[in-house]
């Protein structure tokens, strides 16, 4: 399957048929749509006709029913995590994910563990990353979830550069020498050992959990383990600021805490 990430018109600036287009209003109303014959998309700024938007290039704009003009743009990773994903658990959010691709130094062949696949949506950001030339290997306990997640892989035209198995990452990791993993699972100090074996000596880990009590269990397992230094947590708070012409500043609402990031690097023992 061709990514609709990076070749959403392999035909050029114009779209047609089958392709994925956001249609976009404003901030708040933007829709993430496939093109089809006679589909009619309805909005509050009235329905859009998808005949209407096939043969237009990439960046145009058009009129809806009630005269209102919007714009035809190539969807960006970030538009599929916000509007295209399933979500079928808790995801981790854009904020704290950016984040932990610069502390792994995740890159275009690096191969890369994810214990907690869920719904697929940190799946989705490794693979994009790790992409062509790397792998991601995510382990999920849940089989209800694996379906979904590779669903919502597929659908970004990823999949190729994932393999999500049926397990528990404490009972065992079938790969060895990888360049990274993201944890995602309640109790990640079960599974040092099985990170430690399954990671290349100085690869980093990120681990992420939403409450105090487990970060200090989790720094506490990886101060005694013996096998990973330079332990490290953050918090990413995110606001955003409301521009207007007439009036810039700071949104009343913001993203605050989802969860702390724990980060450590391996390393040989003794």
């Amino acid at each position: 399957m061709t990514s609709v990430l990076n070749h959403n018109n392999p035909g050029g600036n114009f779209v047609g048929y089958g392709n994925e287009v956001l249609l976009y209003f404003d901030r708040k109303r933007k829709f993430l749509v496939k093109l089809e014959q006679g589909k009619k998309i309805s909005s509050d700024r009235g329905t859009i006709v998808a005949d209407n938007i096939v043969g237009k290039s990439i960046g145009s704009s058009f009129i809806t029913s009630l005269n209102v003009r919007g714009w035809v743009l190539k969807p960006l990773l970030i538009d599929y995590l916000e509007k295209g994903i399933k979500r079928a658990t808790q995801v981790i959010y854009p904020k704290d994910l950016g984040f932990m691709i610069l502390l792994l130094g995740i890159e275009s062949g690096s191969r890369v563990l994810e214990a907690g696949v869920g719904s697929g949506n940190t799946t989705a950001v490794l693979a994009y990353f790790v992409k062509p030339l790397g792998h991601v290997y995510g382990y999920e306990v849940r089989k209800e979830f694996i379906e979904i997640a590779k669903n919502n892989i597929a659908r970004l035209g990823l999949d190729k550069y994932v393999t999500i198995k049926h397990g528990d990452i404490k009972e065992g990791i079938e790969e060895r020498d990888l360049d990274a993993a993201v944890i995602d699972i309640p109790d990640p100090w079960e599974a040092l050992n099985s990170i430690y074996v399954a990671l290349r000596p100085s690869a980093p880990v990120a681990f992420f959990v939403p409450s105090m009590q487990q970060l200090i269990k989790l720094y506490d397992a990886l101060n005694s383990h013996g096998g990973f230094i330079d332990i490290k947590a953050y918090e990413i708070l995110l606001r955003e600021i409301e521009l207007s012409p007439t009036s810039i500043r700071p949104a009343t609402r913001m993203i605050g805490h989802t969860g702390y990031i724990v980060f450590a690097r391996r390393v040989l023992k003794g």
